[in-house]
């Protein structure tokens, strides 16, 4: 059987044409693989941008799941319930949660919503097998967890190949051998050794630039994004693409998009600098992107930082890049070793670029409260996603439960 493979399209990113651009990328895909014909599509994980996804995205959404909606078909999807039927519509989509997707599970997922309509089958901790022409295909799934609990989940879940057939992981994380070092808040609980054995590939979805591995006898791919939304230095080097998987010669290719957004990533460190020195700079490396030409504006990551001369501080360099918003997309941070309440500020931009929004940060706050007061194996990410809807008595009769559970 042919599979195609791709991931992180982030569906609602951005706004104006980076907000169409998203969308745009998965129609590509989905036209794509029709046009190859392949018998099932994977996508591994983060679909969309939001765990809630806005009216205007679900419409845009639709608007690209009706181009697969030929005839329908009926799938068994394995469980730890047990087997449950399930249908999609034209080549079946199989799928996995990303972190961005993730909620309690007092809460429906945006990929249930998808399955409910027959879009997709939402693959957790579950597996579905596909037969054509005497040959099996088995598709298991592990939705996007925190990383700090990745590990303990997987080892939990423990899936296992199907013997005579070929058996494809989707997962959704970070593992620590692709961390990139330049760049912050990187956590990782998951290491290629943690994988389990005997599958012919394992396909990550999460981490935004492609890569493929074969550790200790193990597959492994990386899919990137289908987008940038992150500006890291590693995208920077990679194209965006989708994959095909041949399931019988075990041949992988990679397949790029025909027009390609261009990442330029410039990371800037002064010693002792003036501002019209760092100016200088930042105009120079303008410059040189606008040397050569494009079909989509590209993208300029500056990451500036270092120390300044005495006497100035952060707030004396005014880098003013607006004239030029017609002709390419600027991230701009500062973080000067000599301005403490900037780093903090920097600190917080790039928490926020980075998705680690308000939410994870409550969550890892609400972890910590929870660990002082002794409480084991709490559900932190599933209390707060209760308060923050106002449902108050299920969270105390939850946090009364698992208060007797702990003692």
């Amino acid at each position: 059987m042919l599979v195609g493979i791709f991931s992180d399209t982030h569906l609602g990113f951005g706004s104006d044409d980076r907000f169409d651009e998203a969308f745009i990328r998965f129609k590509e895909a989905l036209n794509f693989f029709k046009e190859k014909k392949v018998d099932v599509i994977l996508h591994a994980g983060d679909l969309f941008d939001e765990a809630v996804p806005s009216q205007e995205v679900w419409l845009k959404t639709f608007d690209c799941f009706a181009q697969n909606n030929d005839l329908f078909a009926s799938y068994t999807k394995n469980t730890l319930a047990g087997p449950g039927v399930v249908g999609c519509k034209g080549i079946p989509i199989v799928a996995i949660h990303g972190t961005h997707e993730h909620r309690g599970k007092d809460f429906a997922n945006a990929l249930d919503v998808l399955e409910q309509s027959n879009c997709l089958i939402h693959l957790h901790a579950s597996n579905i097998v596909f037969e054509k022409s005497g040959e099996k295909l088995v598709i298991h799934g592990l939705g996007g967890v925190p990383e700090k609990h990745a590990k303990e989940v997987l080892l939990k879940y423990s899936p296992k190949p199907v013997p005579a057939a070929t058996n494809i992981l989707l997962l959704h994380q970070s593992f620590k051998e692709f961390l990139p070092f330049d760049e912050d808040d990187n956590i990782a609980t998951l290491s290629l050794g943690d994988l389990p054995n005997d599958f012919d590939l394992i396909i990550d979805g999460h981490l935004h630039w492609v890569d493929e591995q074969k550790v200790e006898g193990k597959r492994f791919l990386l899919t990137g994004s289908t987008i940038f939304t992150q500006m890291k230095n590693l995208e920077s080097k990679k194209q965006k693409g989708v994959f095909l998987f041949n399931s019988v010669t075990k041949k992988l290719d990679f397949v790029p998009f025909l027009i390609q957004r261009k990442l330029f990533y410039n990371k800037l460190v002064f010693d002792n600098a003036k501002p019209d020195e760092v100016l200088t700079k930042v105009d120079e490396i303008v410059s040189e992107v606008f040397l050569q030409k494009f079909e989509i504006k590209p993208l300029v990551r500056l990451k500036i930082g270092g120390s300044l001369a005495k006497g100035f501080s952060s707030s004396d360099i005014n880098i003013d890049l607006s004239n030029f918003s017609d002709r390419a997309i600027f991230s701009v941070s500062k973080n000067f070793s000599t301005e403490s309440f900037q780093k903090k500020i920097e600190s917080l931009k790039d928490a926020q670029q980075q998705k680690k929004g308000v939410v994870d940060i409550g969550v890892e706050l609400l972890e910590k409260n929870v660990e002082e007061s002794g409480l084991k194996n709490f559900d932190a990410r599933r209390m707060f996603d209760l308060l923050s809807v106002g449902e108050v008595e299920k969270a105390e009769k939850v946090i009364l439960a698992e208060s007797a559970e702990s003692v």
